[in-house]
């Protein structure tokens, strides 16, 4: 299918690795120009230079911490000196602690919404006026944690549930600039050196019992698999679409 994506122009924040890496390799591969963002040095320009070999000046790359102004700014600059547009942005960075604190820590919940919804909200408004004036589409990554209580910190959970809303809240003030706004909600996704990858390392035996019991198709997520539902979305197939949550779990959350 031609997703019509050629020379369009799309960012994505936490790009460096995991689900953010595969959205850029899917866009680039449909000939889109796309902007890596992360904050390792090392890995970003890792990245960056595979990219470069196979799809050469459609691929640029930034890093630091999107939370600071200037990494924003330094992005801004380099979508309009090469591109002179920016077509579509895709919120996907986010973090989670390693230690939590008991469930009711108001350190860790303030940590979750700074590191997950903040980052998102800021990183979004910052380019919103660019967006409107291409009529372009966001994408915002959440996670299932959001929907049900799977066991996750509820710091993480509430900071997800904050994107929910603001993603509705977001496609309805965009709607009439032909902004259109929607929200992938993945399940377990499994990458080397990802959350899911640490935890089977501490205890392989214990996370694939319950991958077993608690997801119907019985295995993790791709990467790429999230990839290509976040790709058809910033395409024009999908022009009639906004405000949507897009579950893709294998079946976790209806799970009896």
């Amino acid at each position: 299918m031609n997703l019509n994506l050629f020379n369009k122009t799309f960012l994505i924040s936490g790009s460096s690795r995991g689900i953010g890496l595969r959205i850029a390799e899917s866009l680039l591969n449909e000939g889109a120009n796309t902007i890596i963002t992360g904050r390792s040095k090392k890995l970003v320009k890792k990245q960056f230079n595979k990219l470069y070999q196979k799809h050469g000046f459609k691929v640029a790359h930034v890093n630091g911490d999107i939370k600071n102004n200037l990494v924003l700014k330094k992005i801004r600059n380099i979508v309009k000196k090469r591109w002179k547009k920016l077509d579509g942005i895709v919120a996907n960075a986010g973090s989670v602690k390693q230690n939590n604190s008991s469930f009711h820590s108001e350190k860790d919940f303030y940590w979750y919404q700074k590191n997950n919804f903040l980052t998102a909200f800021r990183f979004v408004n910052y380019f919103l006026e660019d967006i409107k004036k291409n009529k372009g589409s966001v994408v915002f990554i959440s996670s299932i944690a959001s929907l049900k209580d799977l066991g996750a910190p509820l710091g993480f959970a509430f900071s997800k549930s904050s994107l929910n809303y603001y993603s509705k809240f977001l496609a309805n003030e965009l709607a009439k600039h032909k902004v259109r706004v929607n929200n992938v909600i993945p399940g377990n996704i499994y990458f080397e050196g990802g959350n899911w990858d640490k935890k089977i390392k501490k205890n392989a035996k214990k996370i694939k019992k319950m991958i077993k019991s608690q997801v119907p198709l019985g295995r993790f997520g791709k990467p790429e698999e999230i990839a290509n539902l976040v790709t058809f979305l910033l395409s024009s197939k999908t022009s009639f679409m906004t405000g949507a949550e897009i579950v893709i779990d294998g079946g976790q959350t209806i799970k009896k």
